[in-house]
């Protein structure tokens, strides 16, 4: 486990996960990994993190490909800067637990390979520049960036984000969930109550499909015993009260949300041209949060049981009918299984 800044990041091999894959133009970096590889990516994070009198800002990020951690990392005016810091400090003072020591490979992001040659040239004792080999990142060393542009920008970090396997799934779902648009049927004053069953373990939630009073589209999930609002009642102007273990996702402008929510969504196959993109957070007593493993696969769950319930009802009545029942694929899961019933809240 390494922590910067505030990230949880856990991409060790003890967990069970390969190490971080990347995609190539070049078959020769697929061979087996060298004892220390390193990918260096580059991101221009001027919307996220603010310094006085420099109004570019560019992070530079070294990550060791048999673990995952960060090895370096460093933000400066220009990209030239960043990754001499990076690669200083992934040289002789890597971040966590890991070793100082030398790269016997390189893996750049398309456009970097020459810079960061260029820059080990000029450190000496380097007699011998390591092969250096432009490549596609993969998206978990994608995601790792994500988490680090997100906690430089304020928003709080899970120890355990989720995989690409989970973000897939999850995307999945919430993309025909936006396809099908179920807030022109259904009211924010329907609770869906919702059994979820995974690996035997039983949760029960109450989700709301946002967006048939005119707020904001989306779906909240709420603590099972209660929702903890008057929906019905509120102002539409005013903040949504998102209160704790609330999780939410809402379908926001593409113009709105961050460059790297956007980024994510079209790297687990959300469409370019879509009129909306999925943001996702959740909330527990220290506040927002991005979402967890845990987080993504119950999200995903509760989605498609919303989904189900929805083809099945296509006029809703206000009288709770059958449940409807179903199951969902959720990666490293043996089953998932869900029963939802809706209901008009009391009030």
């Amino acid at each position: 486990m390494l922590w910067i800044r505030g990230i949880g990041v856990n991409r060790s091999r003890r967990d069970g996960r390969e190490p971080i894959t990347c995609s190539s133009r070049q078959p020769s970096i697929l061979g087996p990994v060298a004892p220390i590889t390193w990918i260096v990516m580059s991101r221009d994070v001027s919307h996220a993190v603010r310094v006085a009198d420099q109004p570019v800002v560019v992070a530079a990020l070294i990550l060791d490909v048999d673990t995952g951690l960060i090895r370096g990392l460093s933000v400066a005016e220009d990209v030239r800067d960043a990754l001499a810091q990076a690669v200083e400090s992934a040289l002789n003072k890597p971040a966590g637990s890991l070793p100082p020591g030398r790269p016997q490979r390189i893996l750049a992001a398309v456009g970097l390979g020459d810079l960061v040659a260029a820059k080990l040239g000029r450190r000496p004792g380097l007699n011998l520049i390591p092969p250096v080999d432009e490549i596609v990142p993969g998206a978990e060393a994608e995601d790792i960036f994500d988490s680090f542009v997100g906690s430089m920008a304020g928003r709080r970090q899970p120890t355990d984000p989720p995989s690409p396997a989970h973000w897939k799934v999850l995307f999945d779902q919430v993309q025909t969930y936006a396809e099908a648009a179920p807030w022109q049927r259904w009211a924010d004053d329907i609770d869906f109550v919702v059994d979820v069953a995974v690996d035997g373990e039983l949760r029960r939630v109450k989700a709301v499909v946002m967006g048939n009073a005119g707020i904001q589209p989306g779906l909240a999930l709420f603590p099972g015993e209660v929702v903890e609002a008057d929906l019905e009642h509120r102002d539409p102007a005013a903040p949504w009260p998102y209160d704790s273990e609330t999780l939410a996702c809402t379908l926001d402008n593409p113009d709105d949300v961050p460059v790297e929510v956007r980024a994510r969504a079209i790297r687990y196959g959300w469409p370019e041209t879509a009129h909306l993109v999925p943001t996702f957070f959740g909330v527990d007593e220290e506040g927002g949060r991005d979402f967890s493993t845990a987080d993504a696969r119950l999200f995903a769950v509760v989605t498609a049981a919303v989904l189900s319930h929805d083809r099945r009802n296509r006029r809703p009545s206000p009288k709770p009918r059958t449940p409807t029942e179903g199951h969902v694929a959720i990666p490293e899961s043996r089953s998932a299984r869900y029963s939802v019933l809706h209901q008009k809240r009391s009030g």
